[in-house]
This record gives structure tokens, sequence and C-alpha cells, in this order.
């Protein structure tokens, strides 16, 4: 009877282990079904001003990642890598000025992409998570929206 109490005992301890793991790979949810967190996760953009993101081939979709310790945003914009800090309270971001790297885009809607982008950051007001999705607004609504990026 004692083995198979024991034996009960750890399958209930490495059942409690696996729901309390880490998100898992390809996932935007906790296995508790809670979103991802706004800082320290990878989120990779879908929605740009209401319309769909363009991958940029090898970087694939412009993505944002906040840095809580350095208080710092970083990520590609699709051709280029961006980083600068950002202040965060409550449902309040704002991001300061972002510094990137300045190599031009092949497909010109890139380009376009691109700014639009970064002009999103800069206008950024609030965000929320809803449903596994990111959202960042400004003053006149919704700027972009994000997924998490599934971690390889």
């Amino acid at each position: 009877m004692r083995t198979v109490t024991s034996g009960i005992a750890l399958l209930a301890m490495a059942a409690l282990a696996a729901g309390c793991a880490p998100y898992g790979a390809g996932t935007a949810e906790a296995p508790n079904g809670a979103a991802a967190p706004l800082e320290g996760t990878t989120w990779s953009l879908v929605e740009l001003g209401g319309q769909p993101a363009r991958p940029a081939g090898d970087n694939g979709t412009p993505t944002l990642r906040l840095d809580a310790a350095q208080k710092r945003a970083s990520g590609n914009t699709g051709c280029n890598s961006y980083g600068g800090g950002y202040e965060l309270s409550g449902e309040s971001l704002r991001f300061g000025a972002l510094a990137s790297t300045r190599r031009a885009c092949v497909d010109e809607a890139l380009n376009r992409q691109e700014a639009a982008f970064l002009g999103a950051l800069a206008d950024t007001r609030t965000w929320r998570i809803a449903d596994g999705t990111l959202v960042l607004s400004g003053e006149a609504g919704p700027l972009a929206r994000f997924v998490a990026k599934p971690t390889p």
C-alpha cells in the first residue's frame, strides 16, 4: 500500500510541476490561460494602423521586447534593429527616443511600414493585453497589435 501511495504522490508532484512550468514553446499563454507578460516577452507585430503587418524576408515581422531590469525597448523593424528607453506605469506606456540601424529595405512598402511602426511606438500612450494580443494605443486609438513570438 505504501508503494502505491508514494507512486501517486510522485505523479501528483510531476503534474503540479508541469503546470507551473514557464510558458510553453509556441504559445502566448501560460498553462493557466493567462496572457504572456508585457515585459520579458518578444512580441511580433500582426497589425499596424489597422492593416496586416508585412513580413520582411528573413527578418520576419517587426518585433518589440521590453527589458524590465534595464527599462529598455528593443527589436527589429523588419529591416533594421532598434532600441531605446521606455517608461511604464500601470496602463501607461511611453517610449523615449529610439535609435535604429540605417539599412534601407529592398521593398518600398517595407520602408513605409518601418516608418509607420517607429511612428506608432513614438505615439504610444497606453497598452493592454487581451486574448493573447498586445495592443498599443495612442490619443486616437489603437496603433499596433502584437502576439507573443514563439520561443525556439
